[in-house]
């Protein structure tokens, strides 16, 4: 299931990252004025036709300045470690 406007108890999970699709997609929606992707993927949900790819990793924010310094300083830490990675 895929509904950003009704959630349920069971979702747990929030949508990153790169969305791959192919035109057909796109079908039955205007061509003609913007569309939200998220109306998109929940058509192709409910036909069946969406696939994830869970992450186990954390999902960083960016989209606030505290969000943007906390990224900044995990990445610079990572620079600076023996190899390049911190956990």
């Amino acid at each position: 299931m895929y509904d950003k406007k009704r959630r349920l108890g069971e979702m747990r999970h929030i949508d990153y990252g790169l969305g791959v699709f192919r035109a057909a997609a796109f079908d039955g929606f205007p061509r003609d004025r913007p569309v939200d992707l998220a109306e998109v993927q929940q058509s192709l949900a409910a036909r069946g036709q969406l696939a994830a790819l869970e992450i186990a990793e954390r999902f960083h924010e960016i989209g606030s300045p505290e969000g943007l310094r906390e990224l900044e300083a995990l990445l610079a830490a990572r620079k600076a470690a023996p190899g390049g990675r911190v956990s």
